[in-house]
């Protein structure tokens, strides 16, 4: 039984991480039945053309094809799911991921394409659905399944977290046979844990995956990295867990085992104001730690209550502080486009951006997703109708319809109030907490932006005295080599960080760009 595992996205969400990447779910699920010997195909059709996905529907004729569906691109997903059936009309096709598992019924209401719906995570449900299929067994006896039953819609057993996530293989182990993915770029995003100990009135996380934080150990996240610098050559990762640091003894044996085993990697991470602390940060740093993503939605204690978030504007500052204290760069998330935010309540924002002066902002509209509290109260209040997201053809669905135009402002407004840190404060952090290669690298970067590339030279050459194992140090100085015409310096460094990291791609791509010429 041959299944195929695909996202699509609308063609005017082609321009970024919505169309290069992949859910990481749909990948680590593509990864389960690979290692389980299941015949299967994960494929990224966004961009890809009607022709192209019919070609490929014929060639392969899957039995199975599994769509993962999110609010963002919920039409298209429902659009592909008609062509499939118009092309194989015996195909079995599912839906799974967040919007999905939160709109089951409506959709197997409105959507005769759909076959059924797959609920929460699915790595032991899709396996044991497949083997029924296999065997005509009934699967009704599956649990996490919402699926017909003559006229009516049927909901199976509820279907219990994955707790030992330690046993699910890593996802890019299985990247080899993606169609029309990027592997390299997908590769780069990982997460160590499932679940946010939060309940942000804006998020579904909770409702999916839980508010009990499950955890990977320590050496089961370093072995990933390892793997993932050895087998694609990267050597920086993003981790997207909700709440990276949410256990900060785990947080902290983590970065013990990245520098036992001498991962030279450099990463970053998200987490909430009121789980770090200073300890943990400067271990972040010295494991290679660079930027902390951190979710401040707003300057406004009313805001923020509203919201649901568990925390004020006392906490925001003093997280910001430490994360700056501890040398690392701050970026920050803001919401605004909410329908109660009075100018007093922006104001209040524009204010403590000020305070703490971020390195990077993103700034979003507050939008309406299945599974929120935002949403379920909405809906008891009668704002908004229970079929929303059927009737509403927009890919977001906004809490105020000028949402863009608020965001727009927002970010013109605080432009001018991001952090440019100056080499004479990182260079007194140093003397202050010694070498780390972060603080190396921020500060060569820094004096380049000041316009002294000689004194940036020799920031990143501190990295190659510390540690001449660390492909950043080699690689820094090899750009910088290339940017002066130093031809000859910058592919020795570039060889010497393919010696560190054989399959390091820009470094490849350098040597191929420089000997060429």
């Amino acid at each position: 039984m041959q299944t195929l595992l695909a996202y699509t996205t609308a063609p005017d969400q082609r321009s970024g991480d919505f169309e290069q990447l992949l859910p990481i779910g749909l990948c680590s699920l593509h990864a389960v039945l690979r290692s389980q010997g299941y015949p299967v195909t994960l494929a990224n059709l966004s961009g890809v053309s009607r022709s192209e996905i019919m070609q490929l529907l014929q060639n392969g004729r899957p039995d199975v094809i599994g769509l993962s569906q999110w609010t963002h691109n919920r039409h298209t997903t429902i659009a592909l799911a008609r062509l499939i059936k118009q092309q194989l009309p015996d195909c079995l096709v599912i839906l799974g991921g967040g919007h999905a598992t939160h709109q089951a019924e409506l959709i197997l209401q409105h959507h005769p394409e759909v076959d059924l719906v797959v609920t929460g995570e699915a790595e032991q449900t899709l396996p044991e659905l497949l083997d029924a299929l296999e065997r005509k067994a009934c699967i009704t006896a599956v649990a996490g399944l919402v699926l017909r039953q003559g006229r009516n819609v049927h909901r199976t057993a509820a279907r219990a977290p994955v707790q030992q996530l330690d046993k699910l293989p890593y996802p890019a182990r299985y990247l080899d046979d993606m169609l029309y993915g990027n592997q390299q770029l997908q590769a780069e995003f990982i997460t160590s844990s499932r679940g946010c100990p939060a309940a942000c009135h804006f998020c579904a996380s909770p409702a999916f995956w839980g508010r009990q934080v499950r955890f990977r150990s320590a050496s089961s996240i370093v072995d990933e990295m390892r793997f993932l610098r050895d087998s694609f050559g990267l050597i920086y990762l993003s981790l997207r867990d909700d709440t990276f640091t949410a256990d900060r003894q785990r947080t902290r044996a983590l970065c013990r085992e990245l520098l036992h085993h001498k991962v030279k990697l450099f990463w970053n991470c998200q987490s909430r104001v009121e789980a770090i602390d200073t300890e943990t940060l400067h271990l972040m740093r010295q494991a290679g730690c660079e930027c902390v993503q951190l979710g401040v939605e707003s300057g406004s204690p009313r805001i923020l209550q509203m919201l649901g978030k568990n925390s004020n504007p006392d906490q925001i500052i003093r997280a910001a502080s430490l994360v700056r204290q501890a040398g690392l760069q701050l970026s920050i998330y803001l919401i605004t486009g909410i329908p109660e935010e009075e100018e007093a309540d922006r104001q209040l924002t524009r204010k403590l951006v000020q305070q703490i002066r971020p390195d990077d902002l993103q700034v979003a509209p507050l939008a309406y997703y299945p599974g929120t509290e935002l949403f379920r109260q909405a809906v008891q209040e009668e704002k908004v109708r229970a079929d929303l997201f059927e009737t509403n053809l927009s890919q977001a669905v906004l809490a105020q319809q000028d949402g863009p135009r608020q965001v727009t402002r927002l970010l013109a407004q605080t432009s001018r109030l991001r952090y440019h840190v100056t080499p004479a404060a990182l260079q007194r952090l140093i003397q202050q907490t010694g070498y780390s290669a972060v603080l190396a690298m921020l500060l060569g970067d820094a004096l380049l932006h000041a316009g002294n590339p000689s004194a940036a030279a020799a920031a990143y050459q501190t990295i190659i005295s510390h540690e001449p194992d660390h492909p950043w140090g080699w690689y820094l100085r090899g750009e910088l080599h290339e940017q002066q015409g130093a031809l000859k310096g910058a592919i020795d460094c570039f060889k010497k960080v393919l010696t560190l990291v054989p399959r390091h791609l820009p470094s490849r791509e350098a040597l191929l760009r420089l000997q060429g010429t």
